[in-house]
């Protein structure tokens, strides 16, 4: 294994009138739910008769393990979640992890190839939500994170809000735990699926599990490829194999054992470049930049990467996790968990529009080397505390990171650039080189290492205080230990620094239950996160302390009846320690920046009769920098961090004919304004998409027929390599058809 990656419309005027809407209709059916004092207990949705079975989100019963160590559901969680499971992701065509997030409530998820599926929620993006796969953490998302098919994975639990309480440094906005399909030996069967649409797209995914004497066996393997592409030469392939077996040594004593190898390699597409409005013929509205730049449609299929560019990874991950019931109280639990990953990128990035029709490039060659070995222990407790029902658990956790990368940049003389250049509209793109002579100047050419040890010590406790009031704390210490080596062989300078952490990281939150089904709560949670990658941290910034995130929470959590689950969430969080320039010398870097975030967040599904369900979320937020100084002593006080939507809204209705094999179904994604870069100078504006499907049913094949973006909505998703001159533009009308086979 060798491989690398990159480190690197309208606003529309109903949605403040349809959270209203929402909020009163949900007060006028607590009021009618809270006067039914004879409801019997709700029982879960499986076990309903003559009910539309289906999974739906939210389902407040629901456990997440991507919020707590503890095994809460929903409802029993003092903060916003959402559980995205196979079902759902199914249903609305969610075809990989970027597809699947967007329907999150108030998340949205994109990324350039150097870092893919990074996510925005609650305004922080990239590296500030963290990224785990069954529980388990790798370094920052923005670097370890990769495009990844959705067939392999049970569910995508999305946690709100700071989260290193729980996993670790970082999660100023959120954490997001992908969940493999595992082994279950009350879950015996095979599943097939086949998908073939437009631009040459093929998907394919098998899976069985069944049981063995004792255990239990699973295993996935998906394939997911585009030939071609709406961008020319912008093709992908991925491949992932998931696997697990379960082994009951004893009747108190289980073993899991699992390793997932994932491989992608892309033909990487890195934004199409704004142009000048007088050199577009074909101008678009998708954005609206400061100098008058526009996208021209008849430049948006040109890749002005080489033509033999790379983007690849590959990985392997291997966990073992022993259990022992000691006792009816008592849990304990070991686990070992072994990654390693190689990723290369060797490509021609920043499109740069110039006069009078000349593109400008640079080249970018970069390769990672990154292994990470992590133990945990942790013994979890049931029973009473002082005499009240309590739930409880204690563990501490060791990982050693070792990251290698090899830098290599082209230089800005006006000799490179003048070579690199190619035309705006009929680009003849060229090859890679490597010649020195490309690369020179200090910084272009470097090799970096970094070793990282980090323990953890943790405790988490929900405690019953009254029969409808509990309490969840947790406390989290880390010592985070790095050391850096940098060797520029362009100066022939090397240096070696290194710097040590101690962040505590704490969560305080109360669930009360008006009812049965009703019930409110509120969350303190702080948490600690780099203030820039650490895998990649220069020894000026290393003498900073950690960035620190604060957030307050207030939520409501409603079912009514067996068919209507909401959810309500406020919340206001605050970064401060955030990299910024000295006021009085804007030379000299300081940490004294800050950035504030506050929104409202709602979530529903309805199951109206047995054939008609109805879901859909809103969030608005204000994100802003309190302080913030760039160079020049630019200040950007007010100003949206990038990439950050402050308002979104999904939408999905879904019908199955009686006494037909056939459902009907169509969805509905609003993302607002976003932009590009501090200075608020280039805005992605907001778009509204729509899918629709229909499905036969003829068991042991559903073979559904879906068309996305039906509308042929040409917008920009996210903001490219040069995020002041460039985005990446949206997949246009779409068509696939795809069979799903149970057997």
């Amino acid at each position: 294994m060798k491989t690398a990656s990159k480190q690197s419309i309208k606003r529309p005027a109903h949605t403040p009138l349809a959270v209203a809407c929402m909020i009163a209709f949900a007060s006028t059916t607590t009021a009618h739910a809270q006067t039914q004092a004879t409801t019997p207990q709700r029982v879960d949705r499986v076990e309903v008769t003559g009910r539309n079975a289906e999974e739906q989100s939210p389902d407040l019963d629901k456990k997440s393990d991507g919020a707590s160590r503890l095994g809460l559901t929903i409802r029993e969680t003092p903060a916003s979640i959402d559980v995205i499971g196979q079902d759902v992701m199914t249903r609305r065509g969610a075809r990989t992890f970027d597809e699947a997030l967007s329907g999150a409530v108030g998340v949205t998820a994109g990324g350039n190839p150097g870092s893919p599926s990074v996510v925005s929620t609650r305004g922080f993006t990239g590296a500030f939500v963290n990224f785990l796969y069954d529980g388990d953490r790798v370094s920052q998302s923005s670097m370890s994170s990769r495009s990844q098919d959705s067939f392999n994975y049970d569910r995508i639990e999305v946690l709100k809000g700071a989260a290193s309480m729980i996993f670790g440094d970082g999660g100023v906005g959120g954490s997001v735990n992908f969940v493999t399909k595992r082994p279950d030996r009350n879950r015996t069967g095979s599943e097939a699926l086949i998908s073939y649409g437009s631009y040459e797209s093929l998907r394919a995914g098998v899976g069985t599990g069944g049981a063995f004497g004792s255990g239990a066996y699973r295993i996935d393997v998906s394939h997911n490829r585009r030939d071609g592409g709406w961008i020319d030469r912008n093709g992908q392939q991925l491949t992932h194999l998931t696997s697990g077996l379960n082994f009951t040594l004893t009747p108190t004593l289980s073993l899991d054992i699992s390793l997932d190898y994932l491989k992608d390699d892309i033909e990487s597409y890195w934004g199409t470049p704004l142009v000048p409005l007088a050199f577009a013929t074909e101008a678009t509205g998708a954005v609206t930049d400061a100098s008058g730049r526009v996208l021209d449609r008849r430049i948006a299929r040109n890749n002005y990467n080489v033509e033999d560019g790379v983007m690849k990874a590959d990985s392997a991950w291997l966990r073992a996790k022993l259990s022992w019931k000691a006792s009816d109280a008592w849990t304990l639990q070991n686990q070992f968990s072994y990654y390693s990953a190689d990723r290369d990128w060797r490509n021609a990035e920043g499109a740069v529009f110039t006069a009078p029709n000349r593109i400008n490039r640079g080249l970018v060659n970069i390769v990672h080397d990154h292994d990470v070995l992590t133990y945990r222990f942790d013994a979890a407790h049931r029973g009473m505390f002082f005499g009240l029902p309590s739930r409880s658990i204690v563990g501490v956790e060791y990982s050693k990171t070792n990251f290698g990368t090899n830098r290599r940049f082209s230089d800005s003389s006006a000799a490179t650039v003048a070579r690199w250049q190619v035309d705006a509209l009929n680009p003849q793109v060229g090859r890679y080189l490597t010649d020195a002579s490309l690369f020179t100047g200090a910084g272009n050419r470097t090799d970096f290492g970094s070793a990282i040890d980090t323990a953890s010590v943790f405790v988490e406790n929900q405690l019953k205080v009254l029969t409808n009031l509990s309490l969840l704390t947790g406390l989290r210490y880390e010592r985070i230990a790095l050391d850096r080596t940098i060797q520029d062989l362009n100066t022939g300078v090397s240096s070696a620094f290194g710097t040590t952490y101690k962040p505590t990281s704490l969560r305080i939150g109360g669930v009360f239950d008006l009812s049965k089904n009703t019930s409110m709560y509120a969350q303190y949670a702080d948490t600690a996160a780099p203030v820039g990658t650490s895998l990649l941290l220069s020894a000026a910034n290393a003498t900073f302390p950690l960035t620190r995130g604060k957030q307050t929470e207030v939520g409501l959590k409603q079912s009514i009846g067996q068919d209507f689950d909401w959810t309500l969430a406020l919340y206001d969080i605050e970064q401060n320690n955030v990299l910024s320039r000295d006021a009085n010398n804007p030379a000299i870097t300081v940490n004294n920046g800050k950035i504030g975030s506050r929104g409202v967040e709602i979530a529903a599904a309805w199951r109206a009769t047995r054939s008609l369900t109805f879901s859909g979320n809103i969030a608005m937020l204000n994100a802003e920098f309190k302080n913030l100084i760039e160079a020049g002593n630019v200040s950007r006080v007010g100003n949206v961090p990038t990439n950050v939507p402050e308002k979104t809204a999904n939408a999905w209705i879904d019908y199955r004919f009686a006494g037909l094999p056939v459902s009907i179904g169509a969805g509905a994604n609003w993302v607002g304004k976003r932009f590009t870069n501090n200075a608020n100078t280039v805005a992605m504006n907001a778009y509204t998409t729509l899918d629709a499907y229909v499905t036969w049913r003829a068991k042991p094949v559903d073979l559904t027929l879906r068309v996305r973006n039906a509308t042929d909505k040409f917008y920009a998703t996210w903001s490219g390599s040069s995020a002041n001159n460039q985005v990446l533009v949206g997949a246009p009308r779409t068509v696939e058809l795809t069979a799903k086979i149970e057997f």
